[in-house]
């Protein structure tokens, strides 16, 4: 009940009545498996997470659930059938193992961190949601470089793009930073690339964790004047990757408790956002500081701030971005296509 209450009422901040926005995008989630033992406590929280976004996200782009008939009997409750196909995945970290730059898609080899190490059950979640996305016929490019999406951070261009990976890329990838950043550039056509160091290092080390565009000059990133020494490297890095570009820094708030050791908590970490063409995805946790970043994210962004309440699945490890592939154009069309044949 809380969790619905406090959609409810962030519904009118978002603009829930506004009329559809022009260059929507389709984001993807996708639910647990109705059986898995690892997301057991966490199902109803997740199932309620994904619903309400779909409601929260409707005025300004689609959103597309990825389940099984368990998960679809219960989310078609809530959720139109439009928005739901059955297509059970192995995992629910979509941005990790899906291609990133929704406008010119590329699909990296998902790294063994994200499972816990386990580079071959990394393969086999990559293989399913792979060939499931050739079951629905939709098609993009691939390369051996290894690279969980959740350690890609784009301005959201496409070829030209700037993008922000952490440290952690070379060492996967045993690159220099030079052949890293010409690597990087050369199989996405990004213009810039920012490769920082990670607050993370022994564990995912996700840029998404720490840093965001919202427009093509504007970043935000976590408050790290407590780490003084972290804060003048990853300042040093983005403002000579990115001179042009605005720097804003946004207060984190309690991380809590982690679900699992292997993965940080990501309950108040505010950059982990999805950002639209329309909007922006602003995970919140039912904490004071909520209003404050949500205030701060509006003075310097002409999108619409759209607040999506994650305090209850945030302690997975992930909130409003890490759940999410985002998808855009012929891609896109293809999956509401196949959501509205199964209607």
């Amino acid at each position: 009940m809380k969790t619905l209450l406090f959609a409810a009422v962030f519904a009118a901040l978002a603009g829930g009545a506004m009329a559809q926005e022009t260059n929507r995008q389709t984001l993807v989630l996708a639910t647990p498996k109705a059986d898995s033992d690892y997301y057991a406590e966490a199902y109803d929280a997740i199932l309620e997470f994904h619903a309400t976004y779909v409601e929260l996200a409707a005025p300004h782009d689609d959103v597309v659930i990825l389940t099984d008939q368990a998960g679809y009997d219960r989310l078609i409750e809530r959720v139109p059938a439009e928005n739901l196909i059955i297509a059970p995945q192995e995992d629910i970290w979509m941005r990790d193992l899906s291609p990133v730059e929704p406008n010119q898609p590329m699909q990296f080899r998902y790294a063994a961190a994200a499972q816990g190490g386990d580079q071959a059950e990394a393969d086999e979640v990559q293989d399913v949601f792979n060939a499931t996305m050739d079951e629905f016929g939709v098609r993009y490019r691939g390369t051996e470089l290894i690279l969980e999406g959740g350690n890609y951070v784009s301005d959201g261009v496409g070829r030209g793009a700037q993008v922000i990976v952490t440290e952690r890329f070379q060492d996967d990838n045993d690159l220099t930073r030079f052949s890293a950043r010409k690597a990087l550039q050369e199989v996405t056509g990004a213009a810039r690339v920012a490769i920082i160091p990670s607050d993370d290092p022994d564990g995912l080390a996700h840029a998404d964790g720490m840093v965001m565009f919202t427009e093509p000059r504007r970043l935000f990133i976590n408050d790290y004047r407590d780490d003084p020494d972290l804060r003048a490297d990853l300042l040093a890095e983005l403002e000579y990757a990115f001179p042009r570009a605005s720097i804003v820094e946004l207060p984190v708030g309690n991380p809590g408790a982690d679900f699992d050791p292997r993965f940080a908590s990501a309950c108040g970490i505010y950059v982990n956002a999805t950002v639209t063409e329309n909007a922006v995805y602003l995970p919140v946790f039912g904490e004071d500081l909520d209003r404050s970043v949500i205030r701060i994210m509006e003075q310097h962004t002409r999108k619409t701030v759209v607040p999506i309440p994650s305090g209850d699945i945030c302690y997975l490890g992930g909130s409003a971005r890490c759940l999410v592939w985002q998808t855009a154009g012929r891609m896109a069309d293809r999956l509401k296509g196949i959501a509205a044949e199964a209607e």
